[in-house]
């Protein structure tokens, strides 16, 4: 593992941290949550759980990555709602986007709350973070020379996991998006490896899109279950629930390929640098 594949993450929210504008677009949105959602596996990863800086990170990015994630999800649930434009229904969708859009405006404010509460230590313990793995890893450290576990802590973290995911118990609409966010963790910190297994990564990352475009799907027949009329609405309803259970199927049958033909073998990947 190189230390360069540790900082970049680091340095690239420390970034989004301190440039998200007041108005921010979408893509900012995304990136600031990602990036976010990232570093916290790199340091679960990384770092013991009773590390007291690793704690006082964690605790930092928390508040600001859940906050950016509300608005995420009106901007997503937004394009779905759009999607619908055009089906016979344009008045149903036209509600439910006034209604996705004042949401948006809402949890944008509540974000740049948080940042502005947040921003200036989140941005320090990142530092902090940074110079402490750097020291870790230094070609001082005796700990850190090549082949010692210690230089690449990342498999036991992927391994890990793995084990944990090998075990999910039998899928269902309540533990899938669950199972999706660990995916998702796996995927992070196999990403520090030196040569990561290609296949692996790209059934990783169908999964989690298939699971998180049902999810989307689910949360906007929620909303929308709240917002419309379900007897002037009822056309619009249906759809999205038509269309939500076939995405559910589709990610259903995504988690459990990737169960049968990896994650069920974990052991067997080489998720440690040779």
């Amino acid at each position: 593992m190189e230390l360069g594949h540790v900082r970049k993450p680091v340095q690239q929210l420390r970034q989004s941290l301190k440039s998200l504008p007041s108005n921010p677009a979408m893509k900012e949105v995304h990136d600031l949550r990602t990036r976010a959602r990232r570093v916290e596996a790199i340091v679960a990863a990384l770092m013991p759980g009773n590390d007291r800086r690793a704690r006082r990170l964690l605790k930092t990015l928390k508040p600001v990555r859940k906050a950016a994630g509300k608005v995420r999800d009106m901007d997503v649930l937004a394009s779905k709602a759009l999607s619908l434009a055009g089906r016979g229904h344009d008045d149903s969708v036209a509600r439910l986007l006034e209604h996705l859009q004042a949401m948006r405006v809402e949890s944008a404010g509540q974000l740049l709350k948080t940042l502005a509460r947040q921003r200036k230590d989140a941005r320090h313990e990142l530092k902090q973070f940074s110079r402490q793995i750097g020291r870790r890893f230094s070609a001082k450290n005796p700990r850190a020379s090549a082949g010692t576990t210690c230089n690449q802590p990342h498999a036991g973290a992927a391994i890990s996991l793995m084990d944990e995911l090998s075990r999910w118990p039998a899928f269902n609409a309540e533990n899938l998006h669950a199972f999706r966010i660990k995916v998702k963790e796996l995927r992070y910190v196999m990403q520090l490896a030196e040569d990561p297994d290609l296949k692996f990564m790209n059934a990783l990352e169908k999964v989690k899109r298939q699971i998180g475009d049902w999810h989307d799907w689910q949360q906007l027949g929620e909303i929308a279950g709240n917002v419309l009329n379900r007897s002037k609405d009822r056309t619009a309803l249906k759809k999205i629930q038509e269309i939500g259970t076939g995405k559910f199927n589709r990610a259903l049958a995504a988690a459990y390929a990737l169960r049968r033909r990896y994650l069920s073998a974990y052991a067997d990947f080489a998720v440690s640098e040779p």
